[in-house]
C-alpha cells in the first residue's frame, strides 16, 4: 500500500513537472517578437510590395509595346499599299506618255513623207535641185537642218509652211518622247519604292508578331510571379490584370474621346465669326450717325444726339444744296432741323443690326458641308460587312478569305455600287469630312499616329450607337465592337 502511495506521489510530481514545462514553453513561444523580427517582417512586406509594383509597371509596358508594334506594322502596310497605288499611277502615266509620243512619231513620219512629195514636185517643176530639202528628209540631219534656214527661201511658200509644220512636229515628238522616258524612269523608281515598302511591311509585320508573342510570354511570367507574391492563383491574377488593363484602356479612351471631340469642335466657331464681320455694313446706311447707333441698345441714343449736332454743323457746309431746301431760316433754324433728322437715321440702323446677329447662329451647323449619306448604300455596305464577321485579318488582302482594314471597307461599299480606293489614306481623300459628333451609320472613321493624313494607318465603318465594324489586326478577325478613340482622327469620312 505504501509502495502504491509512493508511486502515485511520484507520478503526480512528474505530471506537475511536465505541466510546468509545457506552460513555460508556451509562454516562451508566445513571447513578443523582437524589434529585429518586426523590422525583418516589414522589410519583407515592403520588398514584396515593391516587386509587385515593378511587375505591374512592366506588365503595362509590355502591353504598350505590343500595341505599338501592331501600329508600326499597320503603318508599314499602309505605306506599301500607297506605294502600290503610286506605281499603278506611274505605269498609267508612262503608258499614256509613250502612246502620245508614238502618235507624234507617226504624225512626224507622215509630215516627212508629205515634205518629200513637195520636194519631188518642186524638182519636176524645175524649181531647183533637192539638195535644199535633203536635210529635212533624213532623220540623221535634223540638227544640221536647223542651222540651214536659208533653204526655206528656195522652197517657196508651200514648201516653207510644210517645213515649218514638219519642224514643229519634230519638236513635239521630241518633247513627248522625253516625257515618256521620264515617266518610265518614274515608274522604275516607283517599282523600287514598292519593293522597299513591301520589304519594310513584311519586316514590320514579322516584328510585330514576334513582339506580341514575346509580350504574351513575358506577361504570363509576370502574372505567375505576382500570384506567388500575393499568395494567390495564376488564374485569379490573370483575371485581375485583365481588369486592370480594361480600366487603363477605359481611362485612355475617355481622354482620347474628349480630345477628338474638342479637336473637331473649333471648326464650328471658325466659320461663325466670319458672318458677324458683316455688321460692318450697317455703317453705310448712316454716314456720321452710324457709330452712335451701336450704342443704341442702351437706349441713351437720345443724349448722344446733342453730341452729334456739333460735328453735324461743320458737316452741313459741304452739302450746301441740302440746307437750301430748308425754309426761310438761314443759319439759326439749320441746327434745329438737325436733331430731327438725327433720330430718323437712328431707327434706320436699328433694324440693320437686328437681322445681322440672326444669321450669326445659323452658320454654326454650316461647317459640316458633308452631303447626307446615301442611306441605301450605307445600309448595304454595313449589311454585307456584317456577313464577313469572323473572317481573319490578312495583311494586304481584299477577300474573300481574309481582309485588311481598307480591303474590307473597299469591298463593303463595292457591294453597294460605290467605288472606294484601295488604301486608307486614299479613302480619306475620297470622302467628305464630317465631325465625329455628327457621324451617321456608313461613315468611315480613321486612325492616325500623328493626327495627320500622313499618319493614317487604320479605317473602320461606323455602324451607329457608338459601334464600329472593321478588320482589326493580325491574329484577329473581322468584328463589330465599340468605338475606340485613341489615335482617332477628329473627322470621319462620308462616302
Amino acid at each position: 500500500m505504501a509502495t502504491t502511495l509512493r508511486r502515485s506521489a511520484r507520478a503526480t510530481a512528474a505530471f506537475a513537472a511536465l505541466a510546468l514545462g509545457s506552460t513555460l514553453l508556451a509562454t516562451a513561444a508566445n513571447a513578443a517578437p523582437s524589434e529585429d523580427d518586426v523590422e525583418a517582417s516589414r522589410s519583407a512586406e515592403r520588398s514584396t510590395s515593391g516587386q509587385i509594383a515593378e511587375l505591374e509597371i512592366e506588365l503595362a509596358r509590355v502591353s504598350a509595346q505590343a500595341e505599338e508594334a501592331q501600329v508600326r506594322a499597320q503603318l508599314a502596310n499602309e505605306d506599301y499599299l500607297e506605294s502600290q497605288v503610286e506605281l499603278e499611277a506611274a505605269v498609267a502615266t508612262a503608258e499614256k506618255a509613250q502612246a502620245e509620243a508614238d502618235a507624234a512619231a507617226e504624225e512626224l513620219e507622215a509630215a516627212r513623207t508629205e515634205l518629200g512629195q513637195i520636194g519631188a514636185a518642186l524638182y519636176r517643176d524645175g524649181a531647183g535641185s533637192l539638195s535644199g530639202i535633203t536635210p529635212y528628209l533624213s532623220a540623221e540631219s535634223f540638227t544640221d537642218a536647223m542651222a540651214r534656214t536659208n533653204t526655206l527661201d528656195r522652197l517657196g511658200n508651200r514648201a516653207d509652211s510644210q517645213v515649218q509644220r514638219f519642224d514643229a512636229l519634230r519638236q513635239v515628238h521630241s518633247t513627248l518622247q522625253r516625257r515618256a522616258d521620264d515617266s518610265v524612269a518614274a515608274q522604275q523608281e516607283a517599282t523600287a519604292a514598292l519593293a522597299a515598302a513591301a520589304e519594310e511591311a513584311e519586316s514590320s509585320f514579322a516584328a510585330a508578331q514576334t513582339q506580341v508573342r514575346l509580350s504574351n510570354e513575358r506577361r504570363e511570367q509576370l502574372i505567375g510571379q505576382l500570384a506567388e507574391q500575393r499568395s494567390t492563383t495564376v488564374e485569379l491574377e490573370r483575371e485581375r490584370q485583365a481588369s486592370l488593363d480594361a480600366e487603363r484602356r477605359r481611362r485612355e479612351e475617355n481622354v482620347a474621346r474628349n480630345e477628338a471631340l474638342a479637336a473637331a469642335a473649333p471648326a464650328a466657331p471658325t466659320s461663325a465669326p466670319a458672318t458677324p464681320a458683316t455688321p460692318a455694313t450697317p455703317a453705310t446706311p448712316a454716314t456720321p450717325a452710324a457709330p452712335a447707333a451701336p450704342a443704341q441698345p442702351a437706349q441713351p441714343a437720345a443724349p448722344a444726339a446733342p453730341a452729334s449736332p456739333s460735328p453735324a454743323t461743320p458737316a452741313r457746309p459741304a452739302p450746301a444744296p441740302s440746307p437750301a431746301p430748308a425754309p426761310a431760316p438761314a443759319p439759326a433754324p439749320a441746327p434745329a432741323p438737325a436733331p430731327a433728322p438725327a433720330p430718323a437715321p437712328a431707327p434706320a440702323p436699328a433694324p440693320a443690326p437686328a437681322p445681322s446677329p440672326k444669321p450669326a447662329p445659323k452658320p454654326a451647323p454650316a461647317p459640316a458641308p458633308a452631303p447626307a449619306p446615301k442611306t441605301s448604300a450605307a445600309q448595304t455596305a454595313i449589311a454585307w460587312a456584317r456577313t464577313q464577321i469572323g473572317t481573319p485579318y490578312v495583311w494586304g488582302a481584299t477577300g474573300p478569305n481574309g481582309y485588311d482594314c481598307s480591303g474590307l471597307t473597299m469591298r463593303a461599299f463595292q457591294q453597294a455600287g460605290v467605288s472606294l480606293p484601295r488604301n486608307t489614306r486614299s479613302q480619306w481623300d475620297a470622302t467628305a469630312r464630317v465631325p465625329l459628333s455628327q457621324l451617321q451609320p456608313g461613315d468611315l472613321v480613321f486612325w492616325s499616329n500623328n493626327g495627320q493624313r500622313s499618319g493614317i494607318y487604320h479605317v473602320a465603318i461606323y455602324t451607329g450607337n457608338g459601334m464600329r465594324l472593321h478588320a482589326p489586326t493580325p491574329g484577329k478577325t473581322v468584328e463589330e465592337v465599340p468605338m475606340w478613340h485613341v489615335n482617332i482622327m477628329p473627322y470621319g469620312g462620308r462616302v
